[in-house]
Parts: structure tokens; sequence; C-alpha cells
């Protein structure tokens, strides 16, 4: 009888005992004392903490591949996928080993705007830094200078040699001299930036606008932000007009004076959606470019007939579509031509090996074409200047461009065999969320029949470390909550 009691004692005994392990497992997943908890595993779908990359058409079906390796593939981007958090932290770390092929950049971000759909990006993968260049960090600067130049390459004052990847630098203290009011007919498309060099301390810009498309749902606004670095100078939006039909609104005009400046680079954004044209620019600004991205749209409902594009830039490569098939034509970029054959189509054009250095001029005859570049562009040639260096692109080739140094916070992956490298991302993790969103981008991989693969993964979470009285302290705030919620 008594053996009889035992064996219920211990068969009711057994359950509580596993449930006692598993909420102590969880507990110390939650709240470990140290503050670090560590997941890894291979990446082929089947953790529960980091799920595979989506969607299925740009992505393999995660497992054994058929050259013998086991993971996923990417050959087309953007692709996303999301971490489960296990807790209460403050960052992650995020590691992924993968082999670029014909893939020369990766970046890696984390969803942090999700009205918005916007990612913190950061670098991943670099092919162009990868030998050559020495990584250093220098009075508080990191990045990677030549292999024969020094340290202090980074600070060079001339930024035609120098290149930037997810990093800013400090514009020069610049201030031009007066001159008189110049007009610019154009008809730019959507959103655009500009970037000025103040005259004698002041910025005049005259604005001829025009909404093509009152009829669309929200409001028709149009805004503009001077800003200088991270300071907001000056703000102004108006609404485009009461009335909404599907007719072109009347030609109305939004100029932009700004006094006691002080010397630099300013940026003057505006803010509008593809249906709003820049008809006519007027500035006093002898210097003043419009990038990275310049779209010269149609002029259907404005003039009878296309005007051609013209515009000079400093940049070394640009991507170039149209939306219309008014926009099919032959375009050219210096002594460079392409022939633009197909709507909703990037096609990417460089500078000729002779003409790296200088402006050199993009022509469209018939307009109606939009462009993305690693520089900027001006109206005119004389206007034209560099306000911050280029930005490393999956274009770049920055030994061959005459660049000695790349500013960026990229760290130079591990090295593992066989092409194979081991890279890391952190972010900060903001507010108490459930899951993680993170998207890869390679760009311009379908376009090279490239690939990204990605075959293992870990993921660390921090916060800062837990005496045992404060770690016994949550276990019982927990215990308390969970008991409340019964």
């Amino acid at each position: 009888m008594k053996s009889l009691s035992s064996l219920r004692v211990i068969a009711i005994a057994l359950p509580w005992l596993a449930a006692l392990c598993v909420a102590g497992w969880l507990f110390t997943i939650h709240y470990p004392a140290s503050g670090i908890i560590h997941f890894s595993g291979t990446f082929d779908g089947s953790s529960p903490w980091l799920h595979a990359f989506e969607p299925g058409e740009r992505v393999n079906s995660p497992g054994p591949q058929s050259d013998g390796w086991v993971g996923q593939r990417i050959f087309d981007q953007p692709v996303y996928n999301s971490a489960r958090v296990p807790g209460a932290f403050d960052d992650v770390q995020i590691a992924l080993e993968l082999r670029s092929l014909r893939q020369p950049l990766v970046e890696l971000g984390m969803l942090r705007d999700p009205e918005t759909f916007s990612f913190e990006m950061q670098p991943l993968w670099s092919e162009a830094l990868s030998s050559g260049w020495r990584e250093v960090t220098t009075e508080g600067l990191h990045g990677y200078v030549l292999e024969n130049q020094p340290d202090s390459a980074l600070f060079s004052s001339d930024l035609n040699q120098i290149m930037t990847w997810d990093a800013t630098t400090t514009p020069p203290a610049w201030n031009d001299e007066p001159r008189a009011l110049h007009g610019y007919d154009v008809s730019l498309r959507g959103q655009h930036d500009f970037h000025i060099i103040p005259v004698n301390g002041s910025i005049h810009f005259e604005f001829l606008l025009q909404d093509m498309n009152r009829s669309r749902e929200g409001k028709n606004i149009a805004a503009f932000r001077l800003t200088k670095g991270d300071e907001l100078i000056w703000t102004g939006a108006g609404t485009v007009s009461g009335i909404t039909d599907n007719r072109p609104s009347i030609v109305f005009s939004r100029t932009i004076d700004v006094q006691n400046l002080d010397p630099g680079v300013y940026h003057l954004s505006f803010v509008a959606d593809d249906d709003l044209f820049i008809r006519e620019i007027k500035t006093t600004a002898r210097h003043w470019v419009i990038g990275p991205r310049l779209y010269f749209g149609d002029e259907v409902g404005f003039h009878t007939t296309s005007t051609p594009s013209l515009a000079w830039s400093n940049s070394l490569h640009i991507v170039a579509d149209t939306f219309h098939t008014e926009g099919l034509q032959t375009i050219s970029f210096g002594s460079n031509t392409a022939q633009l054959r197909e709507t909703h189509t990037p096609y990417a054009l460089a500078r000729d090996p002779e003409e790296q250095s200088g402006a050199v001029r993009f022509s469209a005859p018939k307009g109606n074409v939009r462009l993305i570049a690693d520089g900027y562009f001006a109206l005119e040639e004389s206007a034209l200047f560099l306000p911050s260096p280029r930005r490393l692109t999956a274009e770049s080739h920055p030994k061959e461009e005459g660049i000695i140094a790349v500013i960026t916070p990229y760290k130079q992956p591990q090295e593992l065999f066989d092409g194979w490298y081991r890279a890391n991302a952190n972010y900060q993790i903001i507010g108490d969320p459930d899951t993680l969103k993170f998207s890869l981008a390679a760009p311009g991989i379908a376009s090279r029949s490239g690939a990204i693969d990605i075959r293992s993964f870990s993921l660390t979470y921090e916060r800062p470390a837990l005496s045992w009285k404060e770690w016994l302290q949550s276990v019982r705030r927990e215990i308390s909550s969970a008991w409340r919620r019964l």
C-alpha cells in the first residue's frame, strides 16, 4: 500500500516538477541574471526565433540545397523576415553566415516605423572594401583607407576623394557672392532635395508648382523644409487647391526667402507626391544642386510637346527608368548612352574611364525619366558642386574612381572559408515588441543574376545584468502578474 501511495505521490508530483522546470527555463530566458541570452542555428526555416526570408518569389525554399549546403538563397530584393523577442531587452545583435555571388553590396535593416514601412538600414557586406583597404578608427571616426594611405585620409578636405556608406560628414563653411535672379524652365516631378550654398547669408528661391491630379484621396499638400544638418531652419506648407476634380490645377507660386544664415551647405526639401510638378525655378544662388534623385516628368497638360531634359552631374554612376511609353528613348551620360527599351525597368549608366573627374552632361531628349545617382545634378554646369562625399553603392569601384577613404560604421565581416563570411548588425530595441522585422537589401541583385546564400544565424539579446536580488524580484513580479491573469 505504501508503495502505491508513493507512486501516486510521484505521479502527482512529476507534472508539477516538469511544469516548474519549464517555468524556470522560461524565467531564465525572459529574465537572465547576466542580461544576455543567445540563440543560434542553421538557417533552414526550423528555428522559432528567426524565420526564413520572404516573399517566396524572391527566395528559394530554406533547407538542403543542390550544391551541398543547408540554408536559403536570395535572388531578388528586398526580402523580409522576423525574429521573436524572448523578453524585455535593450539591444539585439544579429549575425548571419553568408556568401555573396555576383552581389557587391548588402544591407540589413530593422523596421522602425510600421506606418511608413521605414527601416534602419546598416551595412552588412561590401566586396569593394574586402581587399586593398585598411579598417581604421581615429579621433572618433571609423572607416577604411587605402593600404598606402595614412589614417588621416578619413579627414581629407577634397570631397572628391571620399565616399560614405551609412555615415555623414560635416560640410565646409561656404558662402557665395551675390548674383542676379536666374530662372530655369523645368518639369520636375514629386519630391526633390536641393543642396544650396547661401549668398551673403541668404537663400532665395521662387517655385512655380502645378498639381496634375486633384481628384486623388487625401490632402493636396506641397511642403518645403530648410535644414542645416539636424537643425530645422524654416518650414512652409500649404494645400494646393480646395477644388477636387481630375483637371490639372493652375500654376501657382511658392517663395522661400531666408536671411541671416551662417556659412555652410543647406538642404531644402520639397515634400510632395509624384502628381505635383515643379514647372519653374528662380534663384539667386550660384551653387545649388539636386539629388541624389532627379525626376524629369512629362509635360502632358502643360506643354503640347516634350522638352529635352538636360543636367550636369558629378556622379560616377546613375540608374535611370521611365514609367511611360513616351519616355522610351536613348539617354546619354557623358559619352556613354543607354536605350530605355522597357518601362518600369532600371538601366545603369557609368562614366567612361576617360571622364572620371569633373562634370558630365546628362541628356534625355524626351524627358520623362527618373534618375538615382551616387552624386548630384545641376541645371547649369557652373552651379554644380559636391555638398557631401558620394555614397558607396553597389555600382561603386572606389579604388578605380580615385577614392582614398570611405567613412562608414561598417565592420569587416569575419572571413570563414569557401567564400563564406560571418557578418553582424546591431540594433537598439525600442519599446517592448514581441517580434522584430528585418529587411535585407541587395541593390541590383536580379539584374546581375546574383545571389546571397545564408546558412546559419545567431541572435544575441542584451540588457543590463541583474543582481540575484533584482532577479528574484523580477521573478516574483512575473509570478504575481501571471497569478492576476488567472
